[in-house]
Order: structure tokens, then C-alpha cells, then sequence
């Protein structure tokens, strides 16, 4: 079954590949498509077990704009490493990861702990450049579990140099109905400045129990920089790139919103990567997207062209969120559950309180942001939020104490349905 779909997999983008297109006739398409792959990517996720939903995924990634596929040595060089499989598994939404892999750029490791209390952890392998470490890492039960997890992570290096992190993420808990003997996943590390040593110790800590591996990573591959200084413009909102910086785990894109603008910027929706014959690199699906704050510098971060060499690059911007800067703030009524203010959009329906959280209806069917960063008292305190959460039906956010507040609250935007267009296009190279 899956060979037969490889095979047309394979045949689609023969076709997509032959086909002459400007770049200036592309952008309707790489819209429609992205927006397309994005949504069936959120469904996938809904059914990641499915081979089907994967089969549906892959066809219209490559039907649309020629995506990686698995390639006859590839998939022979998968099969000669043992769990590799998994491996992939993981990072299929990753198209810079999966060239890491199809280009041996993957280190294996294969370092276990001892066993404690029937369990024991791996280091399977990694993929590593001078600004990142992402291993991949599998936990094997004696007996079988419904549930596993990662309580606790903490790299170090081993001469002691200062590890000066940006981010880390470990992912949630592993589980299955009928339990089983191992789960795998990731650990994500990512520094803000280069890293300069090779040999490192990670603790892990799962069930109370603490594991400490050692792994050194072999040489990086060099970033791959280039110098932009040009203005992409969005309804007369101007957005200044300074530079992009390829990497082998990631893409970063630096850029600043101008000051004068109007309206603050909130998210980049489709900010992309694409080259001559309209093949894209988005955002990061899984992982962070960005750094920095909005209207002030910011890092964008998107999958990783770094294995690919075409003849042309473009920088592609056609959506942004956005908001006047006068309409940062949703205003609530916690205790007449009431929208009090919001952006003239008005995208939020209406507002109802569950315990310490506020749940909000859209006028729209899916937006799979959390859309708040800080929340206020009316005289300016703060207060804190735990979390954000999305489903189907809702976008809500769990206000800390709200259960005993009487007075309205201030939320602070950091996504909201409201969109400024364009068509912008930089050459990278």
C-alpha cells in the first residue's frame, strides 16, 4: 500500500517540477497551498497514528509545491539504523529535520542509563548545530505503561563552560490506552550565544528517579548568513528585515516592525521561505517560532532550507496580524461575563467564566493561538496568567484568582484574528 502511494507521491511532483512559473503568478498558489497544508496538518495531528492521514499530508505538501519526499536511499538508509523509524515518525513536520536525516547530518548515540526501578532511558540521537541540541530520546518500561513522562531536564557541558540558554521544551507526557513498553520523543535546546564546546551531560528525570547520560557531538556545519536591509510593507505598515541566518535545525529571521506604523504587528502568519520553483519552508510547526517582542526586534524562526541549494531564494510575506496600537488591550467583565472592549475587528463573539478561566467564542471557526501574553487590574497591577488553551469550540485563558476578582480585568493581546495583506517578496539569493 505504501509503496504504490510512494510511487505517486513521486509522479506528482515529476509533474509540479516541469512546470515554468514566475515568481510574480506563484504567490496565489503558495498561499492557497500553505493555507491548505497548514489546515491539513492541524487535522492530522487530530489522527498522527493514521498512515492514511500522513499518505493525505505528504500528497498535497508535494501536489502543491514540491516537498521532500522519501527517496529511494533514504528510505535504505533508514532501514539501516535501528529505530530510526521513530526517529522520523518525529520530526515529519519538519522539513529541515527530515533533510538532516536524508543528508546524514543525524548523529546516533545509543547511550542508555542503567536500569532503576525497571526503567531505563536512551539517548537514540541527535541533530546539532552552533545555536541548537535536539535529542531524541526513548523510555523503556519492564512492564507496560499507560503513561510515561519527563519530569525534569538539565543539560550540561562537562568542562563547565555556562550553557546560556533561550529556550528549552521536552514535549508531554507519552501515553496509550493499552500501555506499552517504550515511548520515545525530543528535547529541544536552543542558545543564545554559539556553543563552543562538543562534549555534554544531560540529567533526566522521570518518576523521581534522575538519569545522567553523557554524549559529545561531532562538528558543526556552518551557518549560512545573509545581509537583507530591506522594507516589506503590508497596507502601509512597514516591516524592515535585517537578515536571515540559515542554520541546520532552523531558520531565523531578524526583523523589527517600524515605529511609525499605525498598527502593532502581532504575528507573521505566512512569513516564508521559497525558491524559484515555488518549494516553501514555513513556520516552525512544532517547537518556537520566535523570539523577541512585538514592535521591537524579533527573531522569526522557520524549517530549515539548509540542505537544499537553489538557484533562487525569496524571503515571501502575503499576511500579518494586526491591531491599532491604541487596541492592544481585550477589556472583561469577569462578573457580568461581558466583553467591555476589543479590537474593532470585534472577533470575539462573547465571554463566559468557568472556575478561574475565560472562555471566549470566535467569529471564526478555528484560531489556534492563545491570544493573551499579560493581564492587568483596572489600576495597572498584575496578574498572572497560567495558561492559555484553544479548542474547537473555544479560546479561553485561566486568570489566576479570578474566581475572587469583582472588578474588570485588562488582557493584553499577543494574537488576534485581524489581518493586514500584501504581496512581498525579498531576494534572498
Amino acid at each position: 500500500m505504501f509503496k504504490r502511494e510512494e510511487e505517486q507521491l513521486n509522479e506528482f511532483k515529476k509533474e509540479y517540477d516541469n512546470i515554468p512559473l514566475s515568481l510574480d503568478k506563484l504567490d496565489q498558489a503558495i498561499m492557497t497551498g500553505f493555507n491548505k497544508a497548514k489546515l491539513e496538518e492541524r487535522r492530522s495531528k487530530r489522527k498522527k497514528n493514521s498512515i492514511y492521514s500522513f499518505i493525505a499530508a505528504a500528497l498535497l505538501f508535494i501536489g502543491l509545491f514540491s516537498s521532500i519526499r522519501i527517496s529511494p536511499v533514504f528510505a535504505s538508509y533508514i532501514s539501516e539504523i535501528p529505530g530510526m523509524e521513530k526517529i522520523v515518525e518525529l520530526i515529519r513536520d519538519d522539513k529541515g529535520r527530515l533533510a538532516a536525516v536524508e543528508n546524514k547530518y543525524y548523529q546516533e548515540l545509543g547511550v542508555t542509563s542503567e536500569v532503576k526501578d525497571g526503567l531505563k532511558v536512551t539517548l537514540d540521537g541527535t541533530i546539532a548545530d552552533e545555536m541548537g541540541i535536539v535529542l531524541y530520546y526513548t523510555l523503556h518500561s519492564e512492564e507496560k505503561q499507560k503513561s510515561m513522562m519527563i519530569d525534569k531536564v538539565k543539560l550540561r557541558a562537562k568542562d563547565g563552560t555556562a550553557l546560556d540558554e533561550a529556550s528549552i521544551s521536552y514535549g508531554a507526557p507519552h501515553e496509550s490506552e493499552k500501555g506499552q513498553h517504550s515511548y520515545s520523543g525530543e528535547i529541544e535546546y536552543f542558545f543564545e550565544v554559539p556553543l563552543t564546546t562538543k562534549e555534554y551531560m544531560i540529567d533526566i528525570e522521570v518518576s523521581g528517579e534522575k538519569y545522567s547520560l553523557p554524549f559529545t557531538l561531532k562538528d558543526f556545519k556552518k551557518k549560512k548568513e545573509y545581509p537583507i536591509n530591506q522594507t516589506m510593507e503590508l497596507e502601509g505598515q512597514k516591516i524592515n528585515v535585517e537578515k536571515v541566518i540559515v542554520y541546520p535545525l532552523r531558520i531565523a529571521v531578524y526583523l523589527e516592525a517600524d515605529h511609525k506604523n499605525e498598527k502593532q504587528v502581532l504575528n507573521f502568519d505566512d512569513l516564508r521561505i521559497v525558491d524559484e520553483k515555488g518549494e516553501v519552508w514555513g513556520k516552525i510547526l512544532n517547537g518556537v517560532t520566535g523570539t523577541g517582542t512585538n514592535g521591537k526586534k524579533q527573531e522569526i524562526y522557520l524549517q530549515s532550507n539548509y540542505f537544499h541549494e537553489p538557484k533562487e531564494l525569496y524571503l515571501v510575506l502575503n499576511s500579518a496580524q494586526a491591531v491599532n496600537k491604541d487596541e492592544l488591550f481585550v477589556v472583561v467583565d469577569p462578573q457580568q461575563q461581558k466583553i467591555l472592549k476589543q479590537p474593532e475587528a470585534n472577533m470575539i463573539r462573547d465571554v463566559k467564566v468557568v472556575g478561574n478561566d475565560l472562555a471566549f467564542t470566535m467569529k471564526i471557526e478555528e484560531f489556534p493561538y492563545g491570544m493573551f501574553s499579560e493581564a492587568f487590574g483596572m489600576s495597572g497591577e498584575k496578574i498572572e496568567i497560567d495558561y492559555n488553551y484553544m479548542t474547537a469550540e473555544e479560546n479561553g485563558v485561566s486568570i489566576h484568582g479570578l474566581s475572587t476578582r469583582k472588578e474588570p480585568i485588562k488582557l493584553k493581546l499577543s494574537f488576534y484574528p485581524s489581518w493586514i495583506k500584501g504581496n512581498e517578496k525579498i531576494r534572498i539569493k
